[in-house]
């Protein structure tokens, strides 16, 4: 396993009236080179597990392991991680600083020590990546830059670093649907070509359904299910119960099937409905 909890808790203002419960004892195992899924409504604890990966926040209670290796909180243990683990936080564009997109790329590489010729090979690699590699663009402000190319610029600033894994929060976030595909596409590729291990938190399901191996399901910080799409979307009750909605097509699906259609609900791209009531239709005309 590339990222494992064990029993992790978290309260916010502790020993206070304010008190809030986070993690309520999170058990959790993403698989090297997976794409994982993390579902879950508003304040159930989503951002505060991610950030516990790369320990930005110390757990109250449990622990997290990366490859096996409990996290240490020290100087040097926390920059292990995360050169092997990027956090893209929502709207990271918000945290822009740097003059040129280059310099806002080359900033954790510079900060981690690397030579200069390191730096501009590392910084190139991760611009080729997301394709910003024009050479007008690293010159450009990061503030002048699109809302799509800014997401991209953020996640590169991230992949400089070279990760073995990849963790973004709500990536899409006030994003047009062709940015978004195009960065789900980005993902995808950085998976299935590189073996980056992904793990995202998104309510775009319809995008993400088909890509991803392995969902996890929270509510009132704690994990309460997990397992292939073909798993979760068949427990319908129990996603709504936490505020969660089945992509489109599983949702038509689900209603043509409660209607007495003979469906399947385990589908959940166009092609596979379409191809479903197609051979539908196709028995009724022989009979």
């Amino acid at each position: 396993m590339f990222i494992r909890t064990e029993d992790l808790k978290y309260t916010y203002l502790p020993g206070t009236p304010y008190a809030v419960a986070a993690l309520r004892g999170v058990n959790l195992s993403i698989a090297r080179g997976s794409f994982t899924v993390l579902l879950g409504s508003s304040g159930c604890g989503k951002s505060t597990l991610l950030q516990h990966f790369i320990g930005l926040l110390r757990p109250a209670g449990g622990r997290v392991f990366i490859e096996g290796e409990p996290l240490g909180y020290g100087r040097r243990e926390l920059l292990r991680v995360r050169q092997k683990v990027g956090l893209v936080f929502q709207e990271p564009e918000m945290q822009f600083f740097a003059e040129t997109l280059f310099d806002e790329i080359a900033f954790a590489p510079r900060n981690f020590g690397l030579s200069h010729a390191a730096v501009k090979e590392q910084v190139e690699q991760a611009l080729k990546l997301v394709g910003l590699n024009d050479p007008a663009l690293k010159e450009k402000s990061p503030f002048h830059l699109s809302a799509g190319q800014q997401r991209l610029a953020a996640i590169a600033s991230v992949l400089a670093m070279q990760p073995r894994a990849l963790i973004l929060d709500e990536p899409t976030a006030g994003l047009d649907q062709a940015a978004q595909d195009k960065l789900f596409a980005l993902l995808q590729k950085l998976n299935r070509d590189r073996g980056i291990t992904v793990v995202v938190v998104t309510h775009r399901l319809e995008q993400v359904v088909l890509m991803a191996h392995h969902f996890l399901v929270m509510d009132r910080g704690r994990i309460i299910m997990e397992g292939p799409a073909t798993e979760i979307f068949s427990r319908v009750e129990v996603l709504s119960r936490c505020g969660l909605s089945l992509p489109p097509v599983t949702r038509l699906m689900h209603e043509l099937a409660a209607a007495g259609l003979p469906f399947s609900t385990a589908l959940f791209s166009i092609e596979e409905a379409r191809a479903e009531i197609n051979n539908w239709r196709a028995r009724r005309v022989k009979r």
